[in-house]
């Protein structure tokens, strides 16, 4: 009896749709992109309860021919790729010729299209895979694909489809990225019979980028552009200030195909390391020209993912061509670090008597110096590297909360978190003087002992080298003792052994992703956060003064090593709206 038989081509095809239909913008994406390979200018999507009822694109592209129309919904059927050398270097969305007959094989399925220079239209129905009907058709040239009833003959794969809302956001998602990458295609999104999203045919890129990102980041998008090398890299990164909390604004586009490239988003993160926190994500619109032989789009049926033949060239070019659009922008302090003015309604739980009283006590009078009580010696070092362009020298003007510094430019206010400032100060200092093997260490009058665990006694030993070049020296002492005998020069003694226990329990946390660069940068930071000035601690004018110009000699003077702002700013203009003075 045998027990090996070959697959039925309806059950074939249902099985071959998993890999392509996945849920409703599933389909939408595939339609869209045919629509876009037909050299379409204006494409209609409308959907019915979140794709599940049915889904309907319609374009105005160059229409089939009955026989090409009836070759189009046969597996691996296409017009895009004739000969093996042509897998290897694919200029078109589609080329796979299985999205249509997946689709059609899990739903009633309907097809009408004209060329222009045909007369009459053709019409393809299909359920489950089994086609109905062919006849002729009145259409306008273009094609019209209906999808109805998604999944009805498969509803195992039916009931783990989300919510009608839920499965709206992704078809949504991808109209929005393939707008993005087509700006010269009209698109307009109907759902449940009303229009949700229009872009015109007239739209450049920044526009569409402020359509699909949002308007509150309009002011907040920086221009970048590199070529070199066969890359042509262009697009739009937002400031760091701008973030959400998943990847979902950050849109990647390689030969003006939207993907996912874990690497592109890694770079992306190099890019804005140390401007942006950990757990958040940038708003990027990226796209990247590249020799179609020098990528394969043949990774997976979904076409999302992607393989560079060179991806440590392409990696590279982008996360240095953000950072320097960053690097850029950030020279203008007011309009990178400037703050939203928010309308407020004023009330009578506004201020209190008690309330009041603190704000008079949070003068913007000078600080007094410390008190006698209060042993602290900042080591504040200057940075001899070159200063920056910008826009004026802020004027002092004072400490305010014990926290922040108040200063005065010639278009507005600015803030200055103090600990922020001067961690980010220290973080560079320390990092240049490893860099260059120029680490200063002051040995400890009563060198620190340390008891660990046998974890942490085992990892340590292992690192002692490492933490040598970073300017500590540590000596085992037996057992799971260890003894600290130096620190950097510029750590304040007292917090040595918490910067390594902390170090110690991150790089346990994280030793299967931990790069040795990765986990120097942690050192690097961690050491600059135990070290630097805390809050709440009561500055003179002295030290504030070499604060703010040590702070300006920084590579990176707007974000702390751990990527919060440094500082925030208003506008002349803002001020005076607030104050109702201009509307």
């Amino acid at each position: 009896m045998m027990t090996i038989r070959i697959l039925p081509e309806i059950l074939s095809n249902q099985i071959a749709a998993g890999e392509v239909v996945q849920r409703p913008s599933s389909v939408v994406k595939e339609l869209v992109e045919n629509a876009i390979d037909a050299g379409s200018t204006s494409i209609t999507i409308e959907a019915g309860r979140g794709g599940k009822s049915f889904i309907r694109v319609s374009d105005n592209g160059i229409g089939l021919l009955r026989d090409d129309a009836l070759l189009s919904i046969e597996r691996y059927a296409t017009s895009k790729i004739f000969t093996k050398n042509d897998l290897f270097s694919i200029s078109t969305m589609g080329f796979r010729g299985e999205a249509l007959p997946s689709i059609a094989s899990v739903s009633k399925f309907s097809l009408v299209t004209r060329t222009k220079n045909s007369n009459i239209g053709t019409k393809i129905d299909i359920v489950g895979g089994k086609i109905q009907n062919v006849s002729d058709a009145g259409a306008p040239v273009g094609t019209m694909v209906e999808v109805k009833n998604l999944f009805f003959n498969t509803p195992a794969r039916k009931k783990f489809l989300k919510s009608d809302n839920t499965e709206v956001s992704h078809i949504a998602d991808v109209i929005s990225g393939l707008a993005l990458g087509n700006p010269h295609i009209q698109f307009r999104l109907f759902l449940n019979n009303t229009l949700q999203k229009s872009f015109s045919s007239s739209d450049d890129l920044l526009q569409r980028a402020i359509g699909v990102l949002g308007r509150d980041v309009a002011d907040k998008l920086y221009k970048f552009e590199f070529s070199g090398d066969g890359i042509h890299i262009h697009g739009y990164c937002a400031n760091p200030s701008v973030t959400r909390s998943t990847s979902s604004k950050i849109f990647l586009f390689v030969n003006h195909r939207l993907v996912y490239d874990r690497g592109l988003v890694s770079a992306i993160f190099q890019g804005y390391r140390g401007r942006i926190m950990k757990g958040k994500f940038p708003l990027v619109v990226i796209f990247i020209d590249i020799p179609f032989d020098q990528v394969d789009v043949n990774v997976h049926p979904s076409k999302r993912e992607i393989k560079f033949f060179n991806g440590q060239r392409v990696y590279q070019a982008v996360s240095e061509t953000i950072g320097t659009a960053l690097s850029r922008e950030q020279q203008n302090i007011m309009a990178y670090s400037k703050t939203q003015v928010e309308k407020f309604e004023y009330s009578d739980e506004a201020f209190k008597p008690d309330q009041m009283d603190k704000i008079e006590q949070s003068s913007m009078d000078w600080p007094t110096p410390f008190p006698a009580s209060q042993k602290f010696s900042p080591k504040f070092t200057y940075n001899n590297s070159k200063p920056k362009i910008q826009n004026s020298k802020p004027r002092l003007i004072g400490q305010i909360l014990g926290t922040y510094i108040l200063a005065e430019s010639q278009d507005g206010l600015m803030l200055v978190d103090q600990h922020a400032a001067h961690e980010r100060i220290v973080y560079e200092n320390l990092k240049r003087r490893y860099q260059s093997l120029k680490v200063q260490s002051q040995t400890l009058a009563v060198p620190e002992t340390l008891d660990l665990n046998f974890k942490e006694a085992d990892l340590l030993f292992k690192i002692l080298d490492d933490l040598k070049a970073l300017g500590m020296i540590i000596e085992p002492f037996g057992d799971t003792t260890f003894v600290v005998k130096a620190v950097p020069a510029l750590i304040d003694e007292k917090e040595i052994k918490p910067i390594i226990l902390e170090i110690l329990e991150t790089a346990l946390i994280k030793k299967n992703t931990f790069s040795k660069e990765d986990w120097l940068e942690n050192c690097l930071i961690l050491m600059a956060c135990h070290s630097a000035i805390r809050a709440n601690l009561t500055l003179d004018r002295r030290e504030m003064e070499t604060l703010l110009s040590d702070l300006d000699h920084c590579e990176n003077p707007r974000h702390c090593p751990h990527g919060r702002p440094i500082m925030i700013s208003w506008t002349k203009h803002q001020i005076e709206k607030l104050f109702k003075r201009v509307l």
